[in-house]
């Protein structure tokens, strides 16, 4: 965008708490290579904004406020009140003003203070990874929004039939999510007894719903069809260098779509040959060996294709917001865009299929399920035991023949 557009658009503010950040706000939107449309959308969404704020400092909860309320009461004509367009337009201006990494919080002040001991609680007690308590903070503010909750007293009233039913109501139309929101509530309502504010254990009301882990075969890559993926990926651009690097990694190494959102360039060791996790899931730091295919596919990405950008993230974004780090969601919608290219939407859900791909491999050609579990980093052998029936090789050893049952002679 032109410098002398950008000055005209600015000159529309009219908000004296938010109108010396719109010029600046217009540069950080061009620098992040945003259509001229777009850019002109996002200044107007902030500028109407600066109009409601007023004098008062922006922060998280004022923004949450102008979007479930300001939004609709408004009567300003000639402004949008797409939801998603102004949460996107100010999500960038937290950015811009470096707020964007604050944890979330509950709009309702009164319980700030009980959240923010939760989500202590959910780090130092229960040691989860940030991406699981966002999970957790999510569904447990969508609960207390559901029951109304502002207050701490109110937890009392609280009854075993009142969670029942709100957690079975959630799961009725979607089990995982169900699944989520019952594994949430048990451990919010946990913290609350262990904090004294509910005095017996509600936790024990939150229906299970039913899931048969073993039930069915984990869906499975072959290696040819692995190679439709790789290559799928369009080697003339930038963008098709990075896709390429980030299959490898999820097809060679077995890594979660949220450990390739996460590697970072320090992570990656050319003169020794690993890659370096400092952070999984499991809070275990893991050096894997770089294959030769997917050295040499690192070091093009991050010698020639990957833009130049004060972040420290090996993949980032090539369209706007240009150089910001992709999210696991980012990795998925990768994954899913080469599926399409390569025909294999219909086998490929998102990244974890690669990585079941690799531990079937292994498992076929001879490693033991120890070895497996060690390489992908999970916990429980528990969780490596769904790859022992995929192990057809194995398991046709052990197979019985189906018991056949002697004709009867049939009497003339």
């Amino acid at each position: 965008m032109s410098t002398r557009h950008r000055q005209r658009v600015c000159q529309h503010a009219c908000a004296r708490s938010i109108s010396c950040l719109l010029e600046r706000y217009s540069e950080f939107l061009s620098s992040q290579r945003y259509s001229t449309r777009r850019h002109r959308r996002y200044v107007r969404a902030v500028e109407h904004f600066g109009r409601w704020l007023g004098r008062r400092h922006i922060n998280r909860p004022l923004i949450q406020e102008f979007l479930n309320q300001g939004l609709a009461d408004c009567q300003c004509p000639g402004v949008s009140r797409d939801r998603r367009l102004n949460r996107a337009a100010l999500n960038h201006l937290l950015a811009m003003l470096g707020l964007d990494h604050e944890p979330p919080v509950c709009h309702r002040s009164g319980l700030v203070k009980l959240l923010r001991s939760y989500e202590a609680h959910l780090v130092n007690a229960r040691g989860l990874g940030p991406d699981t308590i966002r999970r957790h903070l999510k569904y447990t503010q969508d609960m207390l929004c559901r029951f109304g909750i502002r207050q701490e007293s109110q937890f009392k009233h609280w009854t075993p039939e009142a969670i029942e039913e709100d957690v079975a109501r959630e799961g009725r139309s979607a089990p995982g999510r169900g699944r989520n929101v019952g594994w949430c509530a048990r451990s919010f309502l946990r913290f609350l007894q262990q904090v004294g504010l509910i005095d017996r254990d509600l936790a024990a009301a939150v229906p299970t719903v039913a899931r048969w882990r073993l039930a069915s075969l984990p869906t499975t890559l072959s290696e040819t069809e692995i190679e439709r993926l790789v290559e799928a990926a369009d080697l003339t651009t930038a963008s098709g260098q990075r896709d390429r690097a980030i299959v490898l990694c999820l097809s060679e190494l077995g890594l979660r779509g949220a450990d390739v959102a996460k590697l970072q360039i320090d992570d990656v060791d050319f003169t020794a040959g690993v890659l370096r996790l400092s952070q999984r899931k499991e809070r275990q730091a893991d050096v894997f060996p770089l294959t030769p295919r997917l050295r040499s596919a690192l070091r093009a990405y991050l010698r020639r294709y990957r833009p130049a950008g004060a972040s420290s993230s090996v993949f980032v974004r090539h369209h706007a917001p240009l150089g910001k780090p992709l999210t696991s969601a980012g990795i998925c919608q990768v994954i899913l865009r080469l599926a399409d290219q390569a025909g294999l939407r219909h086998r490929v859900s998102g990244p974890h299929a690669l990585r079941r791909s690799l531990a079937s491999r292994m498992i076929n050609t001879g490693a033991t399920l120890k070895q497996i579990a060690d390489f992908l980093g999970h916990t429980s052998i528990d969780t490596t035991t769904l790859y022992a029936k995929v192990d057809l090789t194995t398991l046709s050893r052990v197979a019985l023949p189906w018991p056949a049952k002697e004709r009867e002679k049939v009497r003339p």
